[in-house]
């Protein structure tokens, strides 16, 4: 009775599925926090009245800080303030300061700040964050890049580690230990004494999130799908003695390096014109909510590879037009381009790895995800990099992704297509994958599928017709065949 064993089966795997939000909500504030954390606020020097002619040092409140901080067209200098020749000044009444005589004091040039900075709290919904508790800021903004990069690192590491232990001990003990180590790495965050101590608990804490991710997300797509894993074992190792799995991880691989890591090259056309961090935020992840809108309407109906091309050709032709024209564009032109761009990255990004999870064999899809996964991380941890001061590496960065975007169109032409095929559980399964034609083929008749293997990992056509027309042919066992 088929019919009747999926009903107390249903039930289960409805309260699974829906006990995965709860777990996903809170890695997603986890997620979310890293921007904010590193958001540096707007900020000035606080004026130093030691650098001051002694006939100035007097001064208080709006007179002190035109006097101490230059004022530029964007309002006050974050990290000079001003310099004076010696020699005794003139005048101390309020007016008194650069530019308000002939015979005031007058500075004789800028220097770095001296007693710290100012800051317009709140910034970006957060009272503190590392740049504030640390001064982050001016000669030591370069530290935030690299904890940045630092936490990418940590989710880089942590889903390779977690795949392992994924196909190693477990899908669920490996998100139980995950969850459970978040927890304090998430505390030591917040309690970091020092700079360190917060780049080594980041790195961490993103590493333990990852595995958390990763291993809830293939386990609630395998307690959803049919079919159990293999008992066998196999090492991450054996994929690179394979044709087929191989290629189609190194493919997907590819392409989720490039979807996350040519976002930053839009995400950067954005400031001009969304200076608010709040504004420029929701941007992103409103962008990201339609591409995933966007690959749920369409991966199902039209296929996964043909999306997932459709996508990548949207992100390499914007990317490239950005790079080339970008000074002739109109402002809404550049605008335009630049959230097509961020959301057909996210679509890449996203669609590479629902891709991978469904062409990857069950024996070694934690170990081969957990790459893929590690793959688009180290393609956004490369955008911080170009953030650092006196760097000039931008313009580098988008010149290599829009080419590999270009060259990740090509490639995904040798993908299988796993619209409405079940998941591959051995090596041999996913080694019998092969890619469709680029257009379709009418049937052909004398086609027999004498060959085909008793179960089919993606059955390309339905051949009920063809085995009762044989049938016929053939006749009744144990009757004369027609010659």
């Amino acid at each position: 009775m088929p019919g009747g064993a999926a009903m107390p089966g249903g039930r289960p795997r409805g309260r699974r599925a829906a006990g995965g939000w709860v777990p996903c909500a809170a890695l997603a504030l986890g997620w979310a926090l890293a921007a904010a954390l590193g958001a540096p606020p707007p900020h000035r020097c606080r004026p130093d009245a030691a650098l001051l002619p002694p006939p100035l040092r007097r001064l208080a409140g709006a007179a002190l800080l035109r006097a101490a901080v230059p004022r530029l067209r964007g309002g006050w200098s974050p990290c000079q303030l001003y310099r004076y020749r010696p020699g005794p000044g003139t005048g101390t009444g309020p007016g008194t300061g650069p530019g308000s005589g002939s015979g005031a004091a007058r500075p004789n040039g800028t220097g770095p700040c001296t007693r710290g900075w100012h800051y317009a709290l709140p910034a970006a919904g957060l009272r503190s964050n590392l740049v504030t508790q640390w001064d982050l800021v001016c000669a030591s903004r370069w530290k935030v890049p690299l904890e940045q990069t630092t936490h990418l690192l940590g989710w880089t590491l942590g889903s390779v580690a977690a795949g392992l232990a994924c196909d190693r001990l477990g899908r669920r003990p490996a998100f139980v230990a995950s969850l459970v180590l978040a927890v304090p790495l998430g505390l030591s965050v917040a309690l970091a004494v020092d700079y360190v101590m917060a780049l080594v608990t980041r790195l961490l804490f993103g590493a333990a999130l990852a595995g958390a991710f990763l291993s809830l997300y293939v386990a609630q797509l395998e307690a959803l799908s049919e079919g159990s894993p293999q008992p066998r074992y196999h090492a991450v190792c054996e994929i690179f003695g394979t044709r087929v799995i191989w290629k189609n991880g190194g493919i997907l691989g590819f392409t989720a390096f490039i979807g996350a890591g040519i976002r930053h090259c839009f995400t950067r056309n954005l400031a001009p014109h969304l200076p608010q961090f709040f504004y420029s935020y929701f941007v992103l992840v409103g962008t990201e909510a339609v591409a995933c809108a966007f690959v749920c309407l369409t991966a199902e109906r039209f296929g996964r590879r043909a999306v997932l091309l459709l996508c990548t050709v949207l992100t390499g032709i914007s990317s490239l037009l950005l790079l080339a024209l970008t000074q002739y564009l109109l402002d809404l032109i550049v605008l335009t381009l630049s959230v097509v761009g961020i959301t057909a990255s996210h679509a890449v990004a996203m669609l590479s790895i629902f891709f991978a999870s469904e062409v990857l064999p069950t024996v070694v899809r934690g170990a081969g995800l957990g790459l893929i996964v590690g793959a688009s991380f180290v393609g956004k941890a490369a955008a911080p990099i170009t953030a650092i001061p006196n760097s000039r590496g931008f313009f580098l960065h988008h010149v290599v992704f829009a080419s590999f975007a270009i060259l990740a169109v090509l490639s995904i032409m040798l993908l299988p297509e796993s619209q409405g095929c079940s998941l591959p559980q051995s090596l041999q399964d996913g080694e019998g994958q092969r890619r469709p034609p680029l257009f379709r083929r009418p049937p052909r008749e004398d086609h027999l599928p004498l060959l085909a293997s008793q179960r089919a990992a993606c059955p390309p056509r339905d051949y009920s017709r063809l085995a009762a027309s044989t049938k016929r042919v053939l006749g009744p066992p144990g009757a004369p065949r027609a010659t």
